[in-house]
């Protein structure tokens, strides 16, 4: 769960509180209102990840660091994204085996009339 200090303050966020709250408000539907606070969890759990990113990242003992080591530092939640859609698609492949038990068992009950 991503804390929110009460005296966080816009200068201490990692990331600029424009570009966080227009992103929020281009996904957010007509009506719908959204608290500061979310403003703020989420640019201070951008920033988290990011750091985390650049501490793996920087680990290397290679002079430059290169897009690879960027690549090998995401790959967390890279595989945490591929999880997702992987429970997507078998929920849905579940959804449709369900709909054809229910055809069979309609089909059978009639047989039986």
């Amino acid at each position: 769960m991503v804390e929110v200090p009460e005296d966080t303050e816009i200068e201490d966020l990692p990331f600029t509180h424009a570009r966080i709250k227009r992103m929020i408000r281009e996904e957010a539907a007509d009506g719908q209102y959204v608290r500061s606070n979310v403003y703020y969890g989420l640019n201070i759990l951008l920033g988290e990840i990011a750091e985390e990113i650049i501490e793996n990242m920087m680990e290397t003992d290679a002079a430059y660091v290169e897009k690879h080591h960027l690549d090998h530092a995401a790959r967390k939640y890279e595989k945490v994204e591929n999880i997702i859609k992987e429970k997507e698609r078998v929920a849905r492949k579940l959804e449709a085996l369900s709909a054809d038990v229910e055809k069979l068992s309609r089909e059978v009950e009639q047989s039986d009339v």
